[in-house]
């Protein structure tokens, strides 16, 4: 009878609680779907290893040397026989995926349309100076960081990362002439008392919003479970709701916008622009992004910003002899026309651009790093693309904005120029979506005669310990501003550096008024600029391969980490032998592109790479704990 008793007991327990039943039969649903998944294929080698972790040397400052690794020419002699894969575009995503590949024993040749390896992490030189492309800084760089760890096994360990001022971002709101300065520093603490020092009033809203960034510190984790489980498994959870359950941070700020949350924080409109200053990182205004991608990118500042000693072209210069000790290549100027399909409809290899016509090179699999969009409307068939069920999401997510550069070489060295190894981000108002669309929605023309809303300045010269050494009294500036394709769409089938001086003219001008609005925050700069080049979303179009300039791919809307975007953009695709790596997969930045690299090798390998990861990290930390300790 007491058997009895405690059975009804049990069973209206569980009805009386209809969500435990629920979640008893998710659990199984995941644990069964995982079990299928690992059953799969047998798992590759472990590209990870903390061996593979050497110590670091004398920077090659021998510029001959260094053309020898990132700037080998394609030549169909060099291309290895028997690939494995073949890499189209050698960004950061390409260039890990290549990395760890090769470690597993793969044989990998990337082809790269520019004259120089490394995408956005290339450098050139001008007039005696050396200019970054797209590396400004790094977060969790330092040593038993995630982060670190993995781009160590990309490039041997080879690299050095110095550690940015404590306070890495300025940003400056108001007229700039008399623009009112805020610190923003690397640590919780910190950051909250400096913001709390510069708005009293506002500490409720200030404790709160850090509340809420300590809850964010988990939000990709659900975005990255949408990739990684299989598609079927993904969208039932999805649709079901277990993933709200199980991963709340991505659930609940996924779908409200940055805007949305900040509003409902405090009505301080120059808070809520020191709290959102940085969404151009990721190129979208703050109504359309959700709020978990604007608190992970202030989480991941949260330990230090970082440089790279040497300059950002060292992680290519570094990484293409691990790929080269595998058996592959990495070649530059091999401008991939299109995607070989076998009769099957499986992508078997690559048409390369030669001077006297084509070159056809087969693989057993064909990975594009050259930007989904790309992928899907250039270097596939159209009616193959047309079927594909990532189509219509590249269409529905859409494009990232474009923007403009301008390299400035000064004479001076840091100390004589008063520059420091932070950033600079300006803003001429508080409202800085609203200005900012105004100047898009103006004429080129009416732009470039208009003050700039917004500006990212950086000083490489200053973050690397290196330089002073290697470029005695000499500085470097650089500042990015959003622009429009369309301003100079007109002139997009005019030969580089033979465009109209019309063109020349406008552009020109909006670098020299971005400048001048720099020297008012910065008056010991003016006068100084001795080499001064500005580029357009042409520039950008030309030697990053992006058809209308945006250098973040897909645009990072709330649209791209939704469900059913986040599970279609995942590395392999629905064409037989079609891979993704790089930053669309996953989310734009360096950081972002280099764990797309990571997720399109695991889906390669058939091996959890999160979990190899995750083990090697643990070694390094012990590792570097007893060398402490016996130091």
């Amino acid at each position: 009878m007491g058997v009895d008793i405690g059975m009804y007991e049990f069973l209206e327990y569980f009805l009386n609680r209809p969500w435990l039943i629920l979640v008893i039969f998710l659990i199984y649903i995941v644990i069964y779907g995982l079990s299928v998944f690992m059953s799969g294929p047998k798992p590759g080698k472990n590209p990870f290893s903390a061996s593979h972790i050497k110590p670091v040397g004398d920077l090659v400052t021998d510029q001959q040397v260094r053309d020898r690794v990132i700037k080998q020419r394609f030549k169909l002699s060099k291309v290895p026989e028997e690939l494995d894969d073949i890499v189209i575009g050698s960004g950061i995503g390409g260039i890990a995926l290549a990395s760890l590949l090769s470690r597993s024993g793969h044989r990998v040749l990337v082809l790269e349309q520019h004259d120089q390896a490394g995408g956005c992490c290339h450098t050139f030189h001008e007039k005696g100076y050396e200019f970054d492309t797209g590396i400004h800084y790094i977060g969790k760089m330092y040593e038993g960081a995630d982060n670190r760890t993995l781009v160590d096994m990309v490039t041997g360990g080879k690299i050095e990362y110095p550690k940015m001022t404590d306070c890495f971002d300025m940003v400056c709101l108001g007229d700039p002439a008399k623009a009112k300065q805020y610190r923003i520093m690397d640590d919780r603490k910190s950051y909250a008392e400096e913001l709390i020092k510069e708005f009293p009033q506002e500490k409720k809203a200030i404790e709160k919003f850090m509340v809420m960034l300590k809850e964010n510190r988990s939000y990709f984790l659900g975005f990255f479970v949408l990739k990684y489980i299989p598609k079927w498994l993904a969208s039932l959870l999805s649709t079901i709701g277990v993933m709200n359950l199980l991963f709340r941070p991505w659930s609940k700020y996924t779908s409200q916008s940055t805007k949305a949350v900040l509003d409902s924080l405090t009505d301080n409109a120059d808070l809520k622009a020191v709290l959102v200053y940085c969404y151009g990182d990721y190129g979208v205004a703050p109504s359309k992004s959700p709020f978990g991608l604007q608190a992970s990118l202030l989480n991941h500042y949260m330990g230090g910003a970082y440089y790279v000693r040497g300059g950002p072209s060292e992680i290519a210069f570094q990484a293409i002899p691990v790929i080269e000790k595998g058996g592959g290549r990495v070649l530059v100027n091999a401008l991939v026309n299109k995607i070989i399909l076998s009769d099957k409809g499986r992508a078997v290899g690559v048409e390369v651009k030669t001077g006297d016509g084509s070159a056809q090179i087969f693989a057993k699999r064909i990975i594009s790093d050259a930007g989904v969009r790309n992928t899907f409307t250039k270097l596939l068939p159209q009616e193959v693309a047309l079927k594909s069920k990532l189509y219509p999401t590249i269409k529905d997510v859409g494009n990232s904005m474009s923007y403009m550069s301008v390299f400035i070489g000064m004479d001076g060295s840091q100390e004589e120029l008063g520059i420091k190894g932070h950033n600079f981000w300006c803003f001429t108002r508080n409202d800085q979506e609203t200005a900012m669309y105004e100047w898009l929605n103006m004429s080129v023309e009416d732009a470039a005669h208009s003050e700039n809303p917004i500006m990212f300045v950086s000083f490489p010269s200053a973050k690397d310990p290196t330089w002073s050494k290697r470029f005695p009294n000499k500085s470097t500036c650089l500042i990015i501003t959003v622009a429009r394709y369309e301003w100079f769409s007109r002139w997009q089938d005019e030969r580089l550096k033979h465009r109209s001086d019309e063109y020349e003219g406008l552009k020109n001008r909006m670098g020299r008024q971005m400048w001048n609005q720099l020297t008012m925050i910065c008056p010991k700069l003016e006068g100084r600029d001795d080499y001064f080049e500005v580029g357009s979303p042409l520039s950008n179009q030309h030697y990053l391969g992006f058809q209308e300039g945006e250098i973040y791919g897909l645009d990072h809307t709330i649209n791209k980490f939704l469900p059913n975007s986040a599970i279609h953009l995942r590395p392999e695709t629905d064409i037989p032998g079609l891979y993704l790596t790089g930053q669309d997969i996953l989310v734009c930045g360096f950081s972002g592109a280099l764990y797309g690299g990571m997720l399109c090798a695991s889906s390669i390998l058939h091996r959890n790479l999160y979990n190899d990861l995750d083990k090697v990290v643990k070694e390094v930390r012990a590792t570097k704990k007893t060398e402490k300790k016996t130091t």
